[in-house]
């Protein structure tokens, strides 16, 4: 029976006198593992994994090296992706074996062991939908009491770090008692013993890897962030299983998702990485799915995924087009927070490419970010947010706006280019042009903003015409600063240098801004 396997294999020592083995934590063999099964899921994922070889690789660890509470929930979790409900079951019910001998297993650290239980609960959670399909009345209720038991074993051994499994429970309970209603949960073997006393709960890392005490190192606190980063997504589980749109999910998630970026991703002139993005199909797939009425469905796969990929800003674009349809406000717009910070932090990022010439952000998501995310929360810096006046370019440009939310730029560009057309005098062409290329940065097309503004910084350089408006060449050329300064290219780089040498030259505050900060 497969579950007698997977029991005794838990049960089992790996010696003579030594039950638990020694930490595998840096070994070949375990790094290939947390390799493989920590890439399902992913965007970046080629294909499925090969489960059987999980099965083969992690079973072999458990039995000859090491007793590790990681290696068994990717042992459970592999069983389940290649052998059904009848596999997960006996996964849970190997984990429920290992946990009478809390003193002795690895990791050490009790938050490693929260967190690699928190890693499988959340896959579980993802699955739930097809596991309660899948599996029959009586499946259900063998999984429900093996989850039942380990919730009752981890409560006693984590206390409050142990992760919450009684949500999971409640929806085997429920879908099998509706499929069969006189049945009851079934017995839990090996599930009922009693568990060791918890040990004093050590600080430490949590996921796959074992934290520092101390942070010495910026190998330390490397660790320590990803140990927060899992210990993070455990917590948003929480909190999304309560309520999908809850902000502070929303927040959290991204915050860390964003933090250990530092700089821009490696990339050649054309703004090309080495990252790999979402495959075609998907994105096509995730696009249909938007317009068929179940945001809130299609909103927890974007979120799986999302969550692997930083730099897919699409993805940002997608769950904020969900959140909208679910008039989800509050997350909403901490989604544009967390976004606008983290692209403000690092400018120009969303005109990077994936590999394949896929962009970051294509042109809407552009035109999303421009519009609402650093439109929103940028301040006085964004040109969109520029004082408004009654003259007829700024009338203008606000119905632009409109239009480039409802129809896209063309359209919007077709209304500032009646006004430029029917301008009557230098004056008054420079500022419709000037709207113009504010509304372009706006839609995240700086390289069009760029044409717009080295011609008008041209025809500027006349002292005569400058003299009409003193002001209108510092505005020119701040926002031809910004343009250039979201353009990764490197002749842009040497041309933001020119610019604001000149820009030190015509307005003071330029200086004091660089000197003071903003």
């Amino acid at each position: 029976m497969l579950t007698s396997r997977y029991i005794e294999l838990a049960t089992q020592p790996i010696a003579d006198g030594d039950f638990a083995g020694v930490d595998v934590r840096y070994c070949g063999e375990f790094e290939a593992i947390e390799s493989t099964v920590t890439q399902q899921g992913s965007i970046h994922a080629s294909g499925e994994p090969d489960w059987q070889q999980v099965i083969a690789q992690s079973s072999a660890l458990l039995a000859e090296q090491s007793k590790d509470l990681r290696v068994a929930c990717w042992l459970a979790w592999a069983l389940y992706r290649h052998e059904g409900p009848s596999g997960l079951q006996a996964g849970l019910e190997m984990i429920g074996a290992l946990l009478p001998h809390w003193l002795q297993l690895h990791p050490r650290r009790d938050r490693t062991r929260a967190a690699a239980i928190g890693w499988l609960a959340l896959r579980l959670e993802q699955a739930m939908p097809d596991l309660l399909e899948a599996g029959t009345s009586e499946q259900l209720q063998g999984l429900q009491g093996a989850l039942s038991g380990l919730d009752q074993q981890l409560a006693e051994l984590l206390g409050e770090q142990a992760p919450l499994l009684q949500p999971l429970c409640r929806q085997l309970r429920e879908r099998s008692n509706a499929a069969n209603p006189a049945s009851s949960p079934a017995p839990v073997p090996g599930a009922t013993a009693s568990p060791a006393p918890a040990p004093v709960p050590d600080p430490g890392s949590v996921g796959g890897s074992t934290g520092p005490d101390i942070i010495v190192s910026p190998r330390d606190a490397h660790r320590a962030l990803r140990s927060l980063q899992e210990q993070a997504r455990s917590i948003c589980q929480w909190w999304q299983s309560q309520s999908l749109t809850d902000p502070r999910a929303m927040s959290l998630s991204r915050c860390l998702l964003w933090l250990p970026i530092e700089a821009m991703p490696e990339h050649d002139a054309s703004g090309r990485t080495q990252l790999r993005g979402l495959p075609a199909d998907r994105l096509q797939q995730f696009q249909e799915r938007l317009g068929q009425g179940q945001p809130g469905e299609l909103l927890r796969d974007i979120e799986s995924s999302v969550a692997r990929s930083p730099f897919w800003l699409d993805g940002q674009h997608l769950a904020w087009q969900c959140l909208d349809a679910l008039e989800a406000t509050a997350a909403r717009q901490e989604l544009e927070l967390q976004l606008g910070s983290f692209l403000r932090r690092l400018p120009g990022i969303e005109q990077l490419q994936f590999f394949d010439g896929t962009p970051f952000a294509n042109p809407k998501t552009l035109s999303w970010i421009s519009s609402r995310v650093l439109m929103d929360h940028s301040g006085a810096s964004t040109p969109a947010l520029e004082s408004p006046t009654d003259e007829p370019w700024d009338t203008a440009l606000s119905e632009a706006m409109v239009l480039l939310q409802g129809e896209g730029l063309k359209a919007a560009m077709t209304r500032m280019q009646t006004g430029i057309d029917s301008a009557r005098g230098g004056r008054a062409r420079l500022h419709w042009q000037l709207a113009a290329a504010r509304l372009c940065s706006q839609a995240g097309r700086q390289d069009l903003a760029r044409h717009l503004l080295e011609g008008m910084e041209h025809t500027l350089r006349d002292p005569r015409l400058s003299q009409w408006e003193p002001q209108l060449l510092v505005r020119v050329m701040r926002l031809l600063l910004r343009t250039h300064e979201q353009l990764a290219d490197k002749a842009s780089r040497q041309r933001r240098d020119e610019i604001f040498q000149r820009l030190c030259h015509l307005d003071f505050d330029v200086v004091l801004e660089q000197a003071l900060g903003p």
